[in-house]
């Protein structure tokens, strides 16, 4: 009997690692302004490569995750929105942690927002915005809102660095495809 039960464990470890090491299959990144820790395995997407980032929609927003210097946050996808965007709060934030300088702090610049008025906001550089751990988007432009309840925006400044950018509702997810 112990024999036996010796057996049938061995056989299923055996094969739950042969089962869960051939389902691990590395996605590929994109990499625009590529910078050298992200050189892993080379698994770098190529022209024409759909990188697929899932999104959680909040009553009609969409949402993504993104590391923006490093930090996690959600920011709203916004084909609307010309740059990127952060809150005066995030910005405070990544500036109180070293991950935003006065170098990073490119000027003023002036918005027109939804409802119609135009803003006077800061112009910040963003070394970093990576997408669902997949892209990486170097030097980004971004406003910063005087706001500290506005919402993250994800812009053109990122979307425009791809040939599309198309939504797949039925799975929930944004399809980067890489010029």
């Amino acid at each position: 009997m112990m024999k036996f039960f010796c057996i049938t464990a061995f056989l299923s470890l055996a094969i739950f690692f042969a089962c869960s090491s051939c389902s691990e299959k590395k996605k590929k990144k994109a990499v625009y302004n590529a910078i050298e820790k992200y050189d892993d395995d080379n698994l770098y997407a190529q022209s024409g490569d759909e990188i697929r980032v899932p999104y959680t929609e909040i009553g009609g927003v969409k949402y993504v995750d993104v590391r923006v210097n490093g930090i996690q946050f959600e920011m709203i996808f916004d084909t609307g929105c010309s740059n990127a965007l952060i809150s005066i709060s995030e910005f405070n934030y990544l500036k109180s942690k070293g991950l935003i300088s006065g170098n990073d702090i490119l000027g003023k610049g002036k918005s027109q927002i939804a409802d119609g008025s135009i803003v006077e906001e800061t112009i910040v550089n963003l070394s970093e915005v990576v997408i669902d751990d997949q892209i990486l988007c170097a030097d980004i432009r971004a406003g910063v809102s005087k706001n500290a309840n506005a919402p993250l925006l994800l812009g053109n400044a990122v979307l425009d660095k791809f040939a599309t950018v198309t939504i797949d509702t039925e799975n929930s997810t944004l399809n980067f495809r890489i010029k």
